[in-house]
């Protein structure tokens, strides 16, 4: 059994809410990691955003995307919608694990793609750091070559017009404001091939740590 999944692999009724610290996790099955998904193609219009974090010495990084798979988005965005829908049901059931002051009178979740007018729907992917404010994650360029990014090769190295696979887990759920919302974290990416690149149409058990250490290491994501 694999650590991650695709979007058409996951099994809704293994999905369930836990409290690590303070911070709310979606869980898969029995494994005691966050849900991890294998994207299919995804590309990026606007590139990796740079900003400031008030509540860190480091900035915050994230790339937003579009999915890139011809004939099947529609398909792909509706089993995201039910796996939303999944999360909405599970926070509903369990408001107790969520810390505010003020009793939660409605469940609004923010959209894993936003809608983006006359164009394709996007997700917000966020490439986590480790304390040392290192980037947590690992880059592939076409050839399956490791890629060392760094805070003055980020903007050069993600452009704008990237078409990418990836996994993505899912970082927390949060509250905020009054509203919820899904932090995805990139765990791993590898470019697509020039050739495919075209613009978008409409586990086993495992410790985080050994996970991690995995992710870190080796290429998990096959060729399409």
């Amino acid at each position: 059994m694999s650590m991650f999944v695709s979007i058409e692999e996951v099994d809704l009724s293994q999905l369930k809410l836990a409290k690590s610290g303070r911070t709310v996790k979606l869980i898969y099955g029995e494994s005691k990691v966050p849900l991890q998904l294998k994207t299919c193609k995804l590309y990026s219009p606007f590139g990796v955003k740079v900003y400031n974090n008030a509540y860190s010495q480091f900035t915050d990084c994230s790339i937003d995307c579009s999915i890139q798979q011809q004939g099947n988005s529609e398909k792909t965005h509706e089993l995201y919608k039910a796996l939303q829908e999944k999360i909405e049901e599970l926070i509903k059931n369990s408001l107790n694990l969520f810390s505010t002051k003020e009793a939660i009178t409605d469940v609004n979740v923010s959209p894993i793609f936003r809608e983006n007018g006359n164009y394709p729907k996007l997700m917000k992917i966020n490439f986590p750091r480790d304390k040392n404010g290192n980037f947590d994650f690992v880059l592939f360029d076409e050839n399956k070559e490791k890629i060392k990014l760094n805070d003055n090769n980020i903007e050069t190295i993600l452009t704008k017009g990237k078409t990418f696979v990836g996994i993505i887990e899912c970082g927390k759920i949060w509250y905020y404001n009054n509203k919820f919302g899904i932090t995805w974290n990139l765990i791993q990416s590898r470019f697509s091939k020039k050739k495919d690149i075209r613009e978008p149409d409409e586990t086993e058990q495992v410790s985080n740590q050994d996970s991690r250490h995995m992710y870190m290491q080796n290429l998990m994501i096959d060729d399409d």
